[in-house]
């Protein structure tokens, strides 16, 4: 087990005994759970063994009082990310947007995804990684926040087909350090080909809808990742020019210069 990470944010054992979290928050925690230890084939594989040894954390974001609070989850985030580095690799901040809204619209909760994506960008303190793209349209082009590389995704209530993307009756982020997460798990390796098989396989029996393309072939490292943070509820697909996420125009020329002691790739 490792410390308490900076920031506001609980981990899942904690959440029924924790205090001060919103009114909705305990609730929505406990469908989070229930939809994702239901059944033992989840497509989501990591995240229930997360779950299950407790390795997964939480936190809330309020819109019932005065919006979404981003400066807090941009804390919360640089602290998880500082123990996400040297616990155990599968870890996952579990971002938990309410109160749930009755009938949410996919669009709806897409947008609001990636706003606070591009809202978390203006908050973040550290520069770009060197080893990274800062352009969207890059085929390596990631998410990247506190210097690290992160993989994002989205689930909704709104998704009716894409039953493995509604984690309960509230939006929903979740955040995986890029490089920790799918350490040795590579497209271009044995273990990574087994398990992206393995996950399109639970995929296209849990799923109504097909395994989308965008998750790319089981054998090599798919491009454009920001495709998979909050796939389609059906069969249509991004344009690789159509990235939500823009560079904020308030960040400092430092944001952009590269990190001390780090290479491009």
């Amino acid at each position: 087990m490792t410390g308490q990470p900076s920031g506001r944010l609980v981990r899942s054992s904690q959440v029924e005994t924790a205090r001060g979290w919103p009114a909705w928050f305990s609730a929505a925690h406990a469908e989070f759970q229930a939809v994702l230890l239901a059944e033992p084939t989840h497509p989501c594989h990591f995240g229930v063994a997360g779950e299950r040894a407790d390795h997964n954390w939480f936190t809330a974001l309020d819109e019932s009082q005065q919006g979404l609070d981003i400066p807090e989850l941009a804390e919360t985030l640089a602290g998880f990310a500082t123990v996400a580095l040297t616990g155990p690799s599968k870890q996952s901040l579990v971002v938990l947007a309410g109160p749930p809204r009755k009938q949410p619209e996919w669009e709806q909760h897409c947008a609001q995804f990636w706003a606070i994506l591009r809202q978390l960008s203006r908050h973040d303190r550290q520069p770009w990684p060197v080893d990274r793209p800062i352009d969207p349209q890059s085929p390596r082009w990631q998410w990247c926040f506190a210097a690290q590389a992160w993989f994002v995704f989205g689930a909704s209530p709104a998704y009716r087909h894409r039953r493995s993307r509604n984690l309960g009756s509230c939006l929903t982020l979740v955040f995986q350090l890029s490089d920790r997460v799918f350490e040795g798990l590579s497209g271009s390796l044995p273990a990574g080909q087994a398990a992206k098989r393995q996950i399109r396989h639970r995929l296209a029996d849990y799923d109504l809808a097909t395994v989308h393309r965008h998750l790319g072939d089981a054998g090599q490292s798919s491009s454009h990742k920001w495709r998979q943070y909050f796939l389609p509820d059906d069969s249509r697909t991004y344009d690789e020019r159509s990235c939500p996420w823009t560079a904020p125009s308030n960040w400092p020329a430092a944001h952009l210069e590269p990190v001390p002691g780090r290479k491009p790739r």
